[in-house]
């Protein structure tokens, strides 16, 4: 049960909300429709499997409220999410009445609807796994469903945890006391694939020693798994090990359940790794000991049109030492900019198809989103500088580089931060520098 397989529906008769919406919950995975009136919704409805509605309650035609009541005859499983700029206790209660599982009142925030419906599509995911286990005996039914919860709230405590070894120590003592494996490893792996034990459960102090073995057994399948008494599951980030979960019960064979259970920790524990990975922090570089020179309001997107990109770095310097967290994704190795700028406290990610610290292959476009979605969420104002939109569109093409740009505009402005892509004009055609100057500002630079 992928996001992708988890179908919502956007309801509002306002299209910018609705497009906004799209951009950002397609970003995250899922796979999303939208209608402009509650008569359009429940057509859409009836002809297809919608499993969240985002529901506006004040639309010109029918209403939410009705809207709300018509998708519940039909099926009142749907999980449905008021969005109104007009919330009332009153309003709130009446939607609550008729099943709206929640409301949230406009503007919202990005992290709160991700938030929201990543709840609701944990709600939905384990109440598909429950149906699914009541086809199976009571006993089994009970003890898997403790599980998944187990799972849903290391999901939600993994998010808030700032240290590596305490988020070590949790997966572990999740797996090993609330899903009863007796032996439990949790692995992180470096970018030249030595992998590090983070935590570990059931093992004596002469085991120890063969940890790593373990680990080296399984990537090169040298184990002997006849038994099934053991399970190892690699945790990847697109195409590279990042880490590693490996289990073990004694006295019993591991059930497919039990694997289906462990590869979906190891997805929970993905993103937390991934932060620790980056080294992506919202630490700002020492206060400049004279005033900021270039104002950028917050929810700004710029185009720089220069060729050596220097007035851009010079711009995003001054914000990030008055103040403002920054983080930038060049082309340039990280080193030299740093040396030149004498950024030392800023975060980098350099993109290159060359494995190595905080490196990012060109052609991992979502990835790159959650990265910078995950600093964006961190810090309160911030600046984000992109140099090396060329090479991004000779790795893919201009048409998906695009929609990352809008995507990541849409994110910057609904976040009030800041967005400066330095760029060559004679590197495109004027069609390109048209498309790109409709979704960005060109910032007219002073001499």
């Amino acid at each position: 049960m992928e996001k992708d397989e988890f179908n919502i529906l956007i309801v509002d008769d306002e299209v910018n909300i609705r497009e906004s919406l799209k951009i950002i919950l397609e970003t995250e995975g899922y796979k999303v429709f939208d209608a402009d009136s509650g008569e359009e919704a429940i057509k859409q409805f009836q002809n297809m499997k919608i499993d969240l509605v985002l529901l506006d309650l004040k639309m010109k035609g029918m209403s939410g409220e009705d809207t709300l009541k018509h998708i519940k005859d039909i099926n009142p499983e749907t999980i449905v999410i008021i969005l109104t700029g007009h919330a009332t206790l009153d309003s709130s209660l009446e939607a609550i009445k008729y099943g709206a599982y929640d409301y949230l009142k406009k503007p919202v925030s990005v992290n709160e609807i991700r938030r929201l419906v990543f709840k609701a599509y944990d709600r939905w995911k384990l109440s598909n796994l429950v149906k699914h286990y009541n086809n199976e005996l009571k006993q089994r039914y009970v003890k898997r469903n403790k599980e998944l919860l187990s799972v849903i709230t290391l999901s939600e405590r993994l998010r808030e945890i700032d240290s590596l070894d305490k988020g070590g120590k949790l997966v572990v003592d999740t797996i090993h006391e609330a899903v009863g494996f007796d032996k439990v490893i949790f692995y992180s792996v470096d970018g030249d694939g030595t992998p590090n034990v983070l935590n570990k459960r059931g093992y004596t102090s002469k085991e120890e020693k063969k940890l790593l073995d373990i680990y080296h057994n399984f990537i090169k399948k040298t184990i002997n798994l006849a038994s099934k008494k053991s399970f190892f599951s690699p945790i990847f980030f697109e195409k590279d090990i990042i880490g590693a979960l490996y289990v073990e019960k004694l006295d019993s064979p591991l059930e497919q359940e039990d694997e289906n259970l462990i590869t979906l920790i190891s997805g929970e524990a993905t993103s937390f790794l991934l932060r620790f990975k980056y080294n992506i922090t919202t630490n700002g570089e020492e206060e400049a000991p004279f005033p900021i020179k270039h104002e950028i309001p917050p929810g700004k997107c710029f185009l720089v049109y220069e060729k050596k990109y220097e007035k851009s770095f010079e711009i995003f310097k001054d914000l990030v030492t008055h103040s403002i967290s920054g983080l930038a994704i060049t082309r340039t190795p990280p080193g030299s900019i740093k040396k030149t700028y004498d950024l030392e406290k800023t975060p980098f990610i350099w993109l290159s198809k060359i494995e190595g610290q905080n490196t990012i292959s060109p052609i991992y476009l979502n990835s790159l989103m959650n990265l910078i979605t995950d600093f964006v969420n961190k810090g309160k104002d911030s600046i984000i500088i992109l140099e090396g939109l060329e090479y991004l569109i000779a790795q893919n093409n201009f048409e998906n580089v695009l929609k990352f740009i809008q995507a990541l505009r849409d994110f910057l402005l609904i976040e009030n931060s800041r967005l400066i892509i330095p760029l060559n004009k004679d590197a495109f055609n004027q069609k390109e520098l048209t498309q790109l100057e409709k979704e960005l500002e060109v910032l007219k630079l002073i001499n």
